[in-house]
């Protein structure tokens, strides 16, 4: 019977082995495509980046140009290296924080010389490549490096292959020592012994898990098990794209801003904002980082979709919200003015009333979607009248 158990033993094993390497290929399959969707939309912003700082002077080489994409590095912690090159692989921009990628070349490089063959170290290294067409009509092509290697991705994963490793191996080892006992015994004690083993011996007492660990689903912040209440939940409160708290967040900052205007007796406004391009392009991030510069409180900004933003206004009435939004309009047309964009805002307030989050919401967007409709008017504003708010309540009460 321990030859029995040796063999049940050796198949067990091998289809615990074969599980863990399915687990971890399958692991590290995940992390890698999760990572390249979030590097791809970055090396979209990069690349709109690159094409709002080189409007601004038609250089390189200038100040401002450097300072936005040394910016680009330290918002994208991942970002290893952008070129910008002609179609004859004239370097006109390059920053690399790893000379690696130069590969042999990087001894005899010369920034002035074409530029040499630029190939990934490792699979987890990714080149995105794109044609820029600026407004003076000058075209030149980028490349946008991002090193996805992230020890704190993997450590979890590694983790659990080991925890299931080393309580296999220990139960591999009673195992093991058990079978050899049987082994040693007499051949009268090892027939008695071998009958009662076998009566009580179940494969699955000794075997692997026969359920692979849940994967984690391996964001850049946090992960994910398999019984989280739903996979669209934002891991974090702000948003990588933007930068702005996520739209996940706005009903609860809403009713927490509405409790405390309400015990102050002060007033708040809700703007919802919508950009519209003529030519298709919106520099996504560089409109939200204007929003968080004019509007004082950066946790109550929001993204809401691809063209539209969400702020929340406080200790301010209607008209001083209105203002405020004029404000911004005006900043935003002259900092892109080379552009031709359309900018559509409705705006409501608590003006003493005793109302919801939802219906806010609810009136902030009737105020947007109207002003959409009526191309002579960008800006509406939801006001309400007091007379008929009080006359209202006092019928319900």
């Amino acid at each position: 019977m321990a030859t029995k158990g040796i063999k049940l033993f050796t198949a067990l094993s091998i289809i615990f082995y074969v599980l863990l390497i399915i687990y971890l290929w399958y692991a590290f399959y995940s992390i890698r495509n999760s990572e390249l969707d979030t590097a791809s939309d970055s090396a979209t912003f990069i690349a709109g980046d690159i094409d709002s700082a080189y409007s601004v002077d038609y250089s390189f080489s200038g100040g401002f140009f450097s300072d936005k994409i040394a910016d680009s590095f330290n918002r994208y912690d991942k970002l290893t290296g952008i070129i910008i090159y002609s179609d004859e692989r004239e370097i006109q921009y390059i920053k690399l924080t790893d000379p690696r990628l130069l590969g042999d070349s990087v001894a005899q490089f010369d920034p002035y010389s074409p530029l040499p063959e630029i190939t990934p170290i490792h699979p987890f290294m990714k080149i995105y490549t794109s044609r820029l067409y600026f407004a003076d009509g000058s075209v030149y092509n980028s490349a946008v490096i991002f090193d996805l290697l992230d020890r704190k991705l993997f450590f979890p994963v590694l983790r659990n292959s080991l925890i299931a490793a080393l309580v296999y191996l220990l139960l591999s080892i009673i195992l093991l020592a058990t079978l050899s006992e049987s082994g040693s015994t007499s051949p009268r004690n090892s027939v008695s012994k071998n009958e009662t083993a076998d009566s009580e011996f179940h494969p699955e007492d000794f075997g692997p898990p026969q359920d692979v660990p849940a994967l984690d689903n391996y964001s850049a912040d946090a992960s994910a098990s398999s019984n989280t209440e739903s996979s669209s939940t934002p891991s974090g409160m702000y948003s990588e794209r933007s930068g702005l708290v996520w739209e996940h967040f706005l009903s609860e900052k809403l009713d927490a801003e509405l409790k405390r205007a309400a015990s102050f007796d002060q007033d708040s406004c809700l703007v919802f904002l919508s950009i519209v391009s003529l030519s298709g392009f919106i520099p996504y991030r560089n409109i939200s980082e204007l929003i968080v510069e004019h509007f004082a409180y950066k946790d109550l900004a929001f993204e809401s979709g691809d063209n539209t933003f969400c702020i929340i206004i406080p200790e301010k009435d209607i008209d001083e919200g209105q203002i405020e939004v004029e404000k911004f309009k005006k900043s935003l047309i002259s900092r892109f003015p080379d552009s031709s964009y359309k900018i559509f805002a409705g705006i409501t307030s608590r003006n003493s009333r005793l109302l919801s989050e939802k219906r806010m919401i609810q009136e902030a967007r009737a105020a947007l979607n109207k002003a959409e409709a009526e191309e002579d008017s960008t800006t509406i504003a939801f006001r309400t009248d007091l007379n008929k708010y009080r006359e209202y309540i006092a019928t319900t009460i």
